[in-house]
């Protein structure tokens, strides 16, 4: 019996979604008779899709459908978002996460934020897709639930992946696109790099770097040096005492990449310290295009995501995570470079899409 009316309650289920049944559904004695069964079991059943949100309550000796179910296959589907506070805090991928939840809502899918593996451990709902953002503390857990229900579907966000369909900026173009507009844009070949992080080596700071790195071996009259601020301390002096570091190993420097905005702070207090003039003196690009940069003076150069298309690159594969489950499927969304003040002296703000 129990398997009976799993069996018509999953049935009547799809056809709602797919939309059979969009207005109401047949009364308790046509569905009685439909699936050859008494009435107390279709009153289960009925019970059972209320619960749901499928059905809405009863008009006459019909049920009715609920309006946001009826042809929505998206109907209280499940999607867990696997992120940690530094993950959830930073502009880039809060605002992915703005974006995509916002979509998913409208779909009336129901999405879950844990931002600790022992909130994800503890939920009672069970994912029909799980999505991890830039996180390696949740990796574990991760892990955990696509082992715990096997027929869910898992995509991997900002971070290489062999087994699981993922999406990312690519940060290895964006590197190698910042020199390059350095040395080919501005004529610098004295450049330095301020980064962070390099123990995380499949983590973004790490990869901007390699990308600045590649464009040096391809182009030998280009000197490349670098100094790595503590990860602890990016947002605090580090950048500054790190900056100094840089023209000491190369006191020919004239411009610096900061693989992140909060970097390039400290180009900028060493360039006042030392009363050297940005872009004549130093020329600087950052990369977030966070909301300071264009409060700078000069405004900074800097390197944008494309929030949008990493968004709906990530929602096409949580759709087909939930209905087709296919195979690893990986996106590379090149950034964009915009052009400001820092770089090249009495440019405002000019957007480029990044060269392939």
């Amino acid at each position: 019996m129990a398997r009976e009316f799993a069996k018509i309650a999953g049935q009547l289920e799809s056809e709602i979604a797919n939309g059979t049944y969009t207005d109401s559904l047949p009364s308790i004695s046509r569905l009685s008779e439909m699936f050859s069964v008494c009435p107390a079991t279709v009153k289960r059943i009925l019970s059972y899709l209320r619960d749901r949100d499928l059905v809405i309550g009863e008009h006459g000796r019909c049920v009715r459908v609920n309006p946001r179910a009826a042809g929505n296959p998206y109907f209280r589907k499940n999607v867990f978002f696997l992120a940690d506070v530094s993950t959830i805090s930073t502009p880039v991928f809060s605002k992915i996460l703005k974006q995509v939840t916002q979509a998913l809502g409208a779909a009336c899918v129901c999405t879950h934020v844990f931002i600790s593996p022992e909130q994800a451990r503890e939920s009672v709902f069970h994912p029909d897709c799980i999505v991890v953002i830039n996180s390696r503390q949740m990796n574990v857990v991760f892990d955990e639930l696509l082992e715990r229900y096997p027929d869910c579907g898992g995509i991997v966000v900002n971070m290489p992946s062999s087994h699981y369909p993922s999406v990312a900026g690519n940060c290895e173009e964006a590197g190698f696109a910042a020199i390059r507009h350095l040395a080919e844009d501005c004529g610098h070949t004295h450049i330095g790099v301020l980064t962070t992080q390099l123990n995380y080596p499949q983590a973004c700071f790490a990869r901007r770097y390699n990308g600045a790195k590649m464009y040096a071996e391809k182009h030998r009259n280009i000197r490349l040096s670098m100094a790595e601020v503590p990860e602890l301390e990016y947002c605090g002096q580090g950048s500054f005492q790190q900056t100094e570091k840089l023209f000491s190993l190369d006191p020919q420097i004239t411009a610096v990449f900061a693989v992140c905005d909060m970097l390039a702070l400290g180009v900028y207090g060493y360039a006042a310290e030392h009363k050297l003039s940005i872009p004549d003196d130093i020329a600087v690009i950052g990369f977030d295009n966070l909301d300071f940069s264009t409060a700078l003076v000069p405004p900074l150069s800097t390197i944008s995501e494309d929030t949008m298309q990493i968004s709906d690159c990530l929602l096409n594969l949580i759709r087909s995570a939930i209905f087709e489950k296919q195979g690893a499927k990986e996106y590379l969304i090149s950034p964009r470079i915009l052009i400001r003040g820092s770089t090249q002296k009495g440019r405002i703000s000019i957007s480029n899409n990044l060269p392939v």
